[in-house]
């Protein structure tokens, strides 16, 4: 018998950070990336994402990530925090971090994008000619699964394609992933994340027919699964009540959107506790968020 919606804490994500080469916004300081993760925890976040000053060099950026981790955790053990990826050119050099942070015992959650999507990068006339290619490939992927159990920490798993949800799936439904371990689908808005003028090019476009395609190629996973639009605010879009009728979770803040916004990450977070509130899904409390992912995927499994 499938579990009712209802009872189904609702986990929500906060992504801290602007995106400077989007916006121009200011670089973040130590105090300033915890002082607003805990007040984002306080309005009802469960995790936490957030970004290093990319100014600082690689021994400074990792030193960073370890300070913030610290002085989260402290006030909040059992919250699942996690910053974004080093400046590097190989998958490697984006990840040297995560050994530091678990050495230093301030290991909660990481992330990594299965699969290869490619993004357009502007030529000097700005046109789209050019590319990026982000993700793993999925031998890098499986890695990443494995160092996630040496860790004990559950990971965060960026989808920008279709295609390698067959690969989580897979994953999933053979208890591969760390317990916690969460499945969010990015999809894209109007602009390209890092770089301004351009339009995303990964993915399908936001509706509640696409998210029931991504939630069809992981049925049998087992996998409690979030929702975020990058390169547009998601909290704008019909998405919000559709997800957490169907169960899921979502990812809030100022950094997805690629522009300036005129809500707060606080304010983003508390516009989803009301609106879970007025659907009738309880908020996780980030002491809860872990339990309540690994629980869910429990749940999903027991019900197959």
């Amino acid at each position: 018998m499938a579990q009712d919606v209802s009872e189904m804490p609702l986990v929500i994500e906060a992504a801290m950070t602007q995106v400077i080469a989007n916006t121009d916004g200011k670089l973040p300081t130590t105090a300033g990336i915890v002082r607003e993760a805990l007040d984002c925890v306080e309005a009802g976040a469960g995790m936490v994402h957030y970004h290093h000053d990319f100014s600082l060099n690689k021994e400074d950026s990792i030193t960073q990530c370890i300070e913030v981790q610290r002085a989260i955790l402290k006030e909040h053990p059992d919250a699942l925090v996690y910053p974004g990826y080093l400046s590097g050119k190989t998958h490697e050099e984006t990840m040297e971090h995560l050994e530091p942070i678990y050495e230093a015992g301030v290991m909660s959650m990481f992330a990594f994008d299965p699969g290869h999507a490619t993004h357009a990068r502007p030529d000097e006339n700005g046109e789209p000619t050019r590319s990026h290619l982000g993700g793993t490939s999925f031998d890098q992927a499986t890695r990443m699964v494995e160092d996630s159990w040496r860790y004990n920490a559950p990971v965060s798993l960026g989808i920008f394609e279709p295609g390698p949800l067959k690969w989580v799936r897979y994953f999933g439904a053979n208890w591969r992933f760390t317990p916690g371990t969460v499945v969010k689908f990015y999809f894209p808005g109007d602009a390209s994340w890092g770089v301004k003028g351009v339009g995303a090019t990964f993915g399908i476009p936001p509706s509640k027919a696409a998210l029931d395609i991504y939630l069809s190629m992981i049925e049998g996973s087992g996998l409690p699964w979030m929702v975020s639009i990058l390169g547009g605010a998601i909290l704008e879009t019909e998405l919000p009540r559709y997800i957490l009728e169907k169960g899921g979770n979502i990812r809030v803040g100022i950094e997805d959107p690629l522009r300036l916004m005129d809500m707060s990450n606080v304010e983003m977070v508390r516009a989803v506790v009301e609106l879970a509130s007025e659907v009738g899904r309880p908020v996780a409390a980030a002491s809860q968020a872990r339990s309540v992912l690994a629980d869910g995927r429990q749940a999903v499994t027991e019900d197959a």
